[in-house]
């Protein structure tokens, strides 16, 4: 249940769509077993686990309408699509990617866009929108362009020539 967030919505809909079929069997099997008059010890224990399994995928079909819930009512995504497409596909990538990779990815782009897109991300853009997810964010700022190295042999000394 802690991944339902980083599922798309065509997986948590594909799971959802499995546990739906595994409560359906579960209370089929548990309407079989209420039908027969007495129960053997095995049909009792069968009875018993197929409870306990309804009620767990019951919990978890909850949990799956919850998360989908929320990625419907979200706000800040809600705004984030009425001003553009990238806006949108930004905010479900903060919410649904790990700090982490999130962060990675951000600046990938911001390297990719340009050097001095890169450059702007940490030296204040244009974009206020861009602006708050780089400083919410712990990203690892770009280092300015290294000097390059250069190699020269060690002089010889006088007295070996």
């Amino acid at each position: 249940m802690a991944d339902l967030p980083r599922l798309s919505d065509g997986q948590l809909s594909q799971i959802e769509r499995e546990a739906r079929d595994v409560l359906d069997s579960l209370n089929r099997r548990l309407d079989e077993l209420q039908l027969q008059l007495s129960l053997s010890s095995a049909d009792q224990d069968t009875r018993i686990r197929a409870t306990t399994k309804r009620d767990v995928t019951d919990r978890f079909l909850a949990s799956i309408a919850q998360e989908q819930e929320l990625r419907r009512s979200n706000p800040a995504l809600r705004t984030a699509a009425g001003e553009s497409l990238a806006r949108a596909f930004l905010e479900l990538a903060r919410h649904r990617l790990p700090g982490t990779t999130f962060d990675s990815l951000l600046q990938e782009a911001l390297a990719a866009c340009s050097p001095s897109a890169s450059q702007a991300g940490s030296a204040g853009s244009r974009d206020p929108e861009l602006q708050r997810l780089i400083q919410g964010s712990d990203i690892p700022q770009p280092r300015p362009e290294a000097l390059p190295v250069v190699l020269t042999p060690d002089p010889v000394p006088a007295e070996s020539r």
